[in-house]
């Protein structure tokens, strides 16, 4: 008897388990995550968006890794933000080459991976698939500032935000015992920290935060053989960077400190501007490509007031609650708390008053937050007014339907990206074409023409201004153009160095010669 009610009870759980999956909420979610990874593999395949210097710097040292040249730390040029991008991609380069779709690869995984983290991680803190499915059809959207986060491979953006979810997934799961091998979470828990330490500092408040989480409900465990799991993890994680930093005698946190330094040369008003008002709602995907419609910046207004509101919630609910339910509430509170700390802290940096449009990129983990922002408006409506319920309503229609604008924004773009990428290629095609082995151009140009030729042509980066040496993150292309014999000169059409380049390879006699390809000039010194 006792055997059959043991059956019957697997049986209840086996049909509850089975209906959940086969709910409409849970269907739909799924599609979701399927319709936001093809959107960005179909980007992927358009060359949306559009390859920069940065992530050619990258891809090089991706090329220097599957050649076993060097294994760099950090990312070329500077001692900070890990080239874990690299390594991802090297094996791919091996088998099939250099590119930049090989390059992204692995970056289209970690988007895959981080939806698929959020769906479980609002599933377990907040229990309603319907809110699920809003927020990770939110998160699968996609505007060109967000698609240049998650797709580009230019250091440390495309990892982030599945890290940080999946340590505040970790830590919620160790605190209500959802793992049979708890010390295997511990150590995973431990690892992907350590790998962000090392990364890329942004992610830091969701670290220390999904870590006080840990801390708050599994103590015990820790000050034990847990604890040396964890320990151990972080420390093989931040391997590289401790490492780079005994080798070299460098001092990481100085260095992120130096990073972190404040902007006192702006106003504040500036820094509120472009941190809050323009930088959340362009960090979070919710503005067109490079600029926010002033109808737009509403998201910079509500953010900081949702954000206060289900701060307040939190912490007047938490304090009545017991058992797995107090688990959740402090892990949505450490969203909360995480999302506080990464508007503090870039509002405080320069970047937010001086170049708020591609400096947004640093809010890019306040994607994580998004749940628990939009949490207070979708719980519990019938204990609402039918006033609150209105405004709820509002705000999480005009939240859908902004990021669902800036995403249209983008596919109306797609083509001129498209026609950028065609014209470089043309380019380095050319170069080929002609011979050239070594080059001179400025910044944006100078490594895409060395990773397009997988190191065929060589080139030095000059400063558009005076044709002096520019920056230079690999010194050895430099030497290698320095030594050569009539280096040729590539510029974009538009370039301010265009005229000093001709005054330089002009002689009394002779003017350079000038092959015009569709975007670019190059210049080849007079014979």
């Amino acid at each position: 008897m006792a055997a059959l009610t043991v059956d019957s009870a697997r049986s209840d759980d086996i049909r509850l388990r089975v209906a959940g999956r086969l709910h409409p909420a849970t269907i739909l979610t799924a599609l979701f995550v399927t319709l936001g990874v093809l959107y960005r593999f179909l980007a992927l395949l358009w060359s949306v968006p559009p390859t920069n210097s940065d992530e050619a710097t990258m891809g090089l040292a991706a090329i220097h890794i599957s050649k076993a040249e060097s294994f760099p730390t950090f990312f070329y040029g500077q001692n900070y933000m890990g080239t874990l991008e690299a390594y991802l991609a090297a094996p791919i380069f091996a088998l099939f080459g250099p590119s930049v779709i090989s390059l992204r690869i692995p970056n289209l995984f970690l988007f895959g991976a981080f939806l698929v983290i959020m769906w479980r991680l609002v599933d377990q803190l907040y229990g309603s698939r319907w809110f699920t499915l809003l927020v990770v059809g939110i998160l699968a959207l996609g505007s060109d500032r967000l698609l240049k986060n998650q797709m580009i491979a230019g250091g440390g953006y495309p990892e982030m935000n599945p890290a940080g979810a999946g340590l505040m997934l970790l830590a919620v799961g160790l605190a209500t015992n959802r793992f049979h091998l708890r010390g295997v979470a511990f150590a995973t828990w431990g690892l992907i920290a350590g790998l962000m330490i090392w990364v890329d500092p942004l992610v830091l408040p969701y670290i220390l935060c999904a870590g006080a989480v840990l801390v708050i409900f599994t103590r015990k465990e820790i000050i034990g053989r847990s604890g040396a799991l964890l320990a151990g993890g972080t420390l093989v994680g931040a391997a590289p960077l401790i490492a780079h930093s005994i080798g070299y005698r460098t001092n990481p946190i100085s260095v992120l400190l130096n990073l972190s330094g404040g902007g006192e040369a702006s106003p504040w008003l500036d820094h509120l501007y472009g941190g809050v008002i323009f930088g959340i709602p362009m960090g979070m995907g919710f503005c067109a490509p490079s600029k926010c419609a002033p109808w737009q910046l509403w998201w910079g207004l509500a953010f900081p007031l949702l954000l206060l509101v289900a701060a307040i919630a939190a912490l007047a609910s938490i304090r009545h609650q017991v058992g797995s339910q107090k688990f959740r509430s402090v892990a949505h509170l450490g969203l909360l708390l995480s999302a506080v700390l990464t508007v503090l802290a870039y509002v405080r940096s320069s970047a937010a008053a001086d170049t708020p449009v591609e400096s947004a990129r640093y809010l890019s983990c306040l994607l994580i937050s998004m749940p628990a922002v939009l949490w207070p408006l979708w719980q519990s409506p019938q204990r609402r007014t039918v006033f609150w319920w209105m405004v709820s309503a509002t705000v999480l229609t005009a939240t859908a339907a902004s990021a669902f604008v800036a995403t249209v924004g983008v596919a109306m773009i797609a083509p001129d990206m498209k026609d950028l990428a065609r014209q470089r290629d043309n380019m380095t095609a050319r170069l080929d074409q002609l011979g050239v082995t070594h080059v001179y151009s400025e910044y944006w140009t100078c490594n895409n023409i060395t990773f397009a030729t997988n190191e065929r042509i060589a080139c030095a980066v000059i400063d558009e201004g005076d044709l002096t040496p520019g920056l230079n993150r690999y010194l050895p292309y430099l030497e290698a153009v320095q030594d050569s014999n009539d280096p040729a000169y590539v510029l974009p059409v538009d370039s301010p160095a265009n005229p000093l380049v001709i005054q330089l390879l002009s002689t009394s006699q002779s003017v350079p010669t000038v092959v015009n390809v569709p975007g670019y000039h190059i210049y080849f010194p007079s014979s």
